[in-house]
């Protein structure tokens, strides 16, 4: 028996009635029964039909990755039916771009609203005996329905071939936006930052991330307009005009089973203005059995006429297809969280049938989907790829339907899936045959080519003057607001606001520290040596720093089009503890001339919505509650609107904030009248070195300048360039021209002293640059401040290890002590170890190391470090623990230092 046919098909479904992906089910009629839909759909129609996948060593069927978007798996081709019915004729479209046989593969196919254009990604077979970065790319393709003509968008190999573009969409202005490694603007702000200009892999390192792009629709203007560090993949233009996507956050992370990875919809403008998360962050990641990389995952989402989204669900590398599952986002944030409000039982996640859809691997009765495109005729139907189930006898490879009966067979084996195309009217759950199942072949795709409202036209409207600058705005209302919650208790937003009732040192946050990911080469741009990290799975770089106003709000120029992030940290540099100092993980963006506003911060395990406009609690900030009055004992100059924060009187008064590489405080806020204005203070770079010529700075001499910051101020910080001159630097007390003391620290601190003689070092701690005995490609230093060591000690003038007695003594195999030549039992002796000073990625839990610049026990320490680091040098030592203490934060400087 090979296959059954088209009634006998029929006959063996018993209803296509389907269970969602973490969600419940929608109503619908009770009749499981097939009947054939009476009404015809006079429509043109177009679908991949591909073999299925196998592994080439094994021929074990290979299941789609949503993390592996640009896998290729040859032998697909796209078709097109003038009607969608089973007996019009298929044409191969895609067959004409190549020659006989070749074997070439194609995905992503979307329609124009026109519906007489067709987009889909293609690439061309691979070469013999060629390495992969000189394989064909992904290109774009474009078949016009009326025309009956097949072009390549980009019609320059050169440009065609500059990346992986792919998941096409039409934008309302017949612009395209797709996904791709190419990251134009990326790699041109590259080479602004004195690097080769490279295409950055995703934060698992394993493939170039694929970030949203536009075109002409000749191929011309291509524009990055997302920034994500992973992939963003399947670009959906919703109703409205925004571009739905699948964001893959993964900050920080080496590994795809990390706890933080996430995939959940975001939405962006097509200028890239308003990048936002939508919906899923967690319900959509939340399976608890299954690893990361076999999680439920969404395939290829849609918006159906109704305006909800639709997908198709299944575990991730595991099956050929799943379940529909349709989600109400307009509404809700999370599955049972709408978008105000608690959560309700009610879900957002609903099936499209009311008979289950099995996903855990054993036989699904009522089969599985492979794919869906919504009808826009009024009629709530789809068309749908749908495999029925069927089991396999495997000593005779006879095929036999799902029934209870067959179930229950010993020894009775799943068959390879059925695939077919079919319309599926959601009304009465019956089913039209489109395209004939066929063995060994699967349809991952299908569309309908029909006229359809086009989406909204969203138009670009950035400030020009910022734009001119290179940067974005960004205005937090307050960093003290925590999902609603005021983290400035006990005293509260008014009191901490109010100069009167609470001073600049008493409140806890200070300033913003802005952060930039170091985009990561390929091997084939940078074998980075793996010391280069240390004990960092990142490498990062700091953008600047903006004072925090007293009611906790900020608004300040932000570098556009590079990814960012931020912490809040205290006066002299530190990342503040609990709520206030968690670590925002997700890179945000702006574009150039781009304002954007955000309440406050977000704990990553609450459910409750969160940057989303419109959406979760309102702001603890209400800022100013009249017009025409300075806030509450303030500077009478600062005059407020009613519901300004402070950033906001500050920039409108004053001018907006430009970010600066150091810790600069000026107290503006507080009238003198009042009290005293308090304190200012600066820490500088330019406080590292006794001189400018000694300086070994972490940025440029003009980001160095007190009003010199612009978009491309970088600091970075590499251990061996910038950390270690610290320890060197002299540390001189003098009297005319006579060195009363030296508190070099190296001086103290080395196993050798001034004369070369050996030395135990102080506070058995060597800060000296040679190379470590733990790992040669280390300094000593960086070692023993991280990692710490065993406490040494001189014995006949020589430094050894230390050793102690255990208590234990030396035994031979059969437990009997073993003696010396005296007699007497040989005790086991074990070294001493010692503690580290420092703490990678928290400058705040490393105070066994800063503690002793602050504080001085004469009863528990033998000398007196205060004052021996000045606010400047301890700044600098608290920013690079807090970004992670990375050896090196340049991968460049890495392997130049290597040589």
């Amino acid at each position: 028996m090979t296959h059954c046919s088209s009634t006998l098909c029929l006959l063996v479904l018993t209803g296509l009635l389907l269970s969602a992906c973490g969600g419940g089910s929608s109503s619908g009629k009770a009749d499981s029964g097939q009947r054939p839909d009476p009404v015809g759909v006079d429509l043109p129609i177009a679908y991949i039909e591909r073999p299925l996948p196998r592994d080439e060593e094994r021929g074990e069927l290979i299941y789609p990755d949503i993390l592996d978007p640009l896998a290729f798996n040859p032998g697909a081709a796209v078709f097109i039916r003038e009607r969608a019915t089973a007996i019009a004729t298929p044409i191969n479209i895609t067959d004409q771009a190549f020659e006989e046989g070749a074997a070439y593969d194609v995905k992503d196919l979307s329609v124009h609203p026109a519906g007489d254009r067709l987009l889909f990604a293609m690439r061309a077979p691979l070469l013999e005996d060629v390495p992969e970065e000189e394989q064909p790319t992904w290109n774009i393709w474009e078949y016009h329905l009326t025309l009956k003509q097949l072009r390549r968008v980009i019609e320059s190999d050169i440009v065609a071939e500059a990346g992986h573009d792919l998941s096409p969409g039409y934008l309302p202005d017949d612009r395209i936006v797709f996904a791709s490694t190419r990251q134009t603007r990326s790699r041109a702000i590259l080479l602004d930052d004195n690097k080769p200009q490279y295409s950055a892999l995703e934060e698992s390192r394993t493939t170039p991330a694929l970030v949203l792009h536009v075109m002409e629709n000749d191929g011309t203007g291509i524009e990055q307009i997302s920034y994500n560090q992973s992939h963003d993949l399947y670009p959906l233009v919703l109703q409205d005009g925004r571009i739905l996507y699948t964001r893959w956050d993964n900050m920080a992370r080496r590994s795809p089973a990390s706890d933080n990875n996430r995939l959940s919809f975001y939405t962006i403008n097509p200028d890239g203005t308003q990048q936002q998360f939508h919906y899923g962050y967690h319900s959509l990641n939340e399976d608890p059995e299954p690893p990361f990389e076999t999680r439920h995952r969404l395939f290829r989402p849609q918006q159906l006429p109704d305006g909800r989204l639709v997908a198709i669900c299944m575990p991730n590398r595991q099956l050929p297809g799943g379940d529909m599952l349709v989600i109400d986002a307009e509404n809700y944030t999370e599955n049972t969280q709408p978008l105000s409000g608690p959560e309700i039982d009610q879900p957002a996640q609903t099936s499209l049938s009311v008979l289950p859809i099995r996903l855990d691997g054993e036989p699904s009765i009522h089969g599985l989907f492979a794919a869906l495109h919504p009808l826009y005729d009024g009629t709530n139907r789809l068309l749908v790829s749908w495999s029925q189930c069927r089991l396999q006898l495997p000593t005779s490879g006879r095929l036999v339907p799902c029934t209870q009966e067959w179930l229950e067979t010993e020894d009775i084996e799943q068959a390879p899936p059925f695939f077919g195309l079919w319309i599926y009217n959601l009304d009465d759950q019956t089913q039209q045959p489109v395209v004939l199942a066929k063995d060994d072949v699967i349809y991952t795709e299908a569309v309908t080519l029909e006229p359809r409202t086009p989406p909204d036209y969203l138009p670009a409207e950035p400030d020009p003057d910022l734009a001119q600058e290179g940067v974005g705005v960004l205005h937090i209302r307050s960093v003290y607001d925590m999902d609603g919650t005021d983290l400035s208790l006990p005293r509260g937003l008014a009191a901490t606001a109010d100069p009167a009732q609470t001073s600049a040192s008493q409140r806890q946050a200070r300033f913003l520290r802005l952060i930039k990911p170091v985009s990561m080469p390929d091997r084939n741009t940078l074998q980075i040596p793996g010391f280069a990290f240390g004990f960092s799975p990142v490498m990062r770089e700091i953008l600047g720093y903006v004072p925090i106003e007293p009611d906790g709000s900020v608004k300040a120029r932000i570098p556009a089009d590079v990814a960012f992030t931020f912490e809040i940290v205290d006066a002299s540099g530190r990342r503040l503890a609990g709520n206030l100092g968690a670590r925002h993980q997700n890179w945000l963006q702006l574009r150039p001339g781009e304002v954007r506003e955000c309440k406050g911060c977000h704990n990553a395990d609450s459910t409750l919505p969160h940057g989303r406009a419109g959406a979760g609690p309102a702001s603890i900030n209400p800022g100013a509650f009249t017009s025409g009055l300075p806030f509450p004992n303030t500077e009478p100059e600062l005059v407020a609107e009613m519901g300004e924060t402070m950033a906001e009187v500050r920039t409108r008064v004053k001018g907006l904030r430009k970010p600066s590489v150091d810790l600069v405080f000026d107290d503006e806020w507080t009238d003198p009248a009042v009290r005293p204005k308090d304190a200012s203070f600066a820490l500088r770079y330019l406080d590292l070195a006794n001189s400018l010529e000694e300086l070994s700075a972490p940025t440029t001499a003009g980001c160095l300048e007190p009003e010199g910051w612009h978009s491309l101020c970088r600091v970075i910080i590499n251990y061996p360039d910038h950390v270690q001159p610290l320890w060197e630097r002299p540390r001189l007390t003098l009297d005319g021209e006579v060195i009363v003391s030296d508190n070099t620290c190296v001086s103290c601190h080395s196993t050798a002293d001034a004369d070369n003689m050996p030395q135990v070092p102080a506070g058995q701690l060597d800060l000296t640059r040679a190379p470590s005995p733990n790992n040669n490609d280390h300094m000593t230093s960086f070692r023993e401040l991280l990692t710490g060591d065993v406490e040494l000690e001189i014995v006949e003038g020589a430094l050894v290890v230390r050793l102690v007695e255990t208590g234990e003594f030396e035994r031979d195999e059969d437990g009997q002590l073993i003696l010396d030549e005296l007699g007497n039992p040989i005790p086991i002796l074990t070294t001493v170890g010692v503690g580290s000073s420092m703490v990678a990625g928290s400058a705040r839990n490393s105070g066994r190391f800063s503690n002793r610049f602050y504080s001085f026990d004469a009863e528990t320490q033998t000398f007196d470090h205060r004052g021996l680091l000045n606010g400047a040098e301890l700044k600098f030592l608290f920013e690079w623990l807090d970004l992670g203490a990375a050896y090196y934060n340049n991968p460049f400087d890495a392997v130049v230092e290597d040589e």
